[in-house]
């Protein structure tokens, strides 16, 4: 019996995610994308090509295997569909803003909403140290590409996803929420693409008030390891330190 084109999409989508690639999932792999390579143009919804594009980029470099029979007319369907989703007009939200107008201050040469969704993309020379030394023409074929992801509560989990996890809140212990499967995806894709990910999650960037300019900067000093040496008077300088492996700040 085959699978629907819709829900095999989905199960290709899902079975990438987890990174789990016995014998039995290439088999089912294998089957899922002859059976939607074999649909009629317009059988699967433009969701589920973009679902398949995913899944079948990501085996292409973790498991070969799966999608060494997909015609090649096939896939570039799905990247044409894949390029028009990426293509659209795409629009900052109020942290994303927040973020870039403290770069601006910072004088880290940035873009917004570049391609393939990078909220804020930084290009750095091979030998750069710093990141205040990114280049302001955008060479991304020659740079250091850094992906700057503000990842807000949509792409988690709720905090407490069980019981366990409930119960250690209520004992005061810190849980972080878990990243869902569409954000892994995408980091996955971006670092197949060369890029360096550097994520922003809301459970840290929302604890700072955000009219608190200075501490701002010292979180992105900390995060994308901006300068050596941020001064903001002559006695209130801020100096780089790695972020602790807990991540864990002064408004924790």
């Amino acid at each position: 019996m085959k699978m629907p084109p819709q829900e095999g999409a989905n199960v290709a989508w899902s079975l990438t995610a987890l990174e789990q690639y016995d014998d039995d999932v290439i088999n089912l792999l294998q089957k899922i994308f002859n059976t939607a390579s074999s649909c009629e143009e317009g059988v699967i919804q433009l969701e589920h090509a973009h679902q398949l594009w995913q899944s079948y980029f990501l085996l292409s470099a973790d498991c070969p295997e799966a999608v060494k029979h997909v015609p090649e007319e096939f896939t570039k369907y799905l990247e044409h569909k894949w390029n028009l989703e990426k293509s659209r007009c795409k629009k900052s939200s109020k942290k994303h803003q927040a973020i870039s107008k403290t770069l601006d201050l910072m004088r880290v040469a940035h873009r917004n909403e570049y391609d393939e969704d990078v909220d804020v993309a930084i290009v750095l020379e091979e030998n750069s140290a710093w990141t205040h030394t990114a280049a302001s023409d955008f060479d991304v074929k020659n740079g250091r590409k850094v992906a700057v992801e503000f990842d807000g509560p949509h792409h988690f989990t709720v905090m407490a996803s069980t019981g366990e996890q409930l119960s250690s809140i209520q004992r005061g212990i810190k849980i972080n929420p878990r990243v869902l499967g569409h954000t892994v995806l995408k980091y996955r894709l971006l670092k197949l693409k060369g890029w360096t990910v550097v994520r922003i999650p809301y459970y840290e960037f929302d604890k700072i008030p955000q009219f608190a300019s200075m501490e701002i900067q010292r979180y992105l000093q900390r995060a994308l390891k901006t300068h050596d040496k941020i001064e903001f008077s002559g006695v209130d300088v801020s100096e780089y330190k790695a972020m602790p492996s807990s991540r864990t700040s002064r408004f924790d």
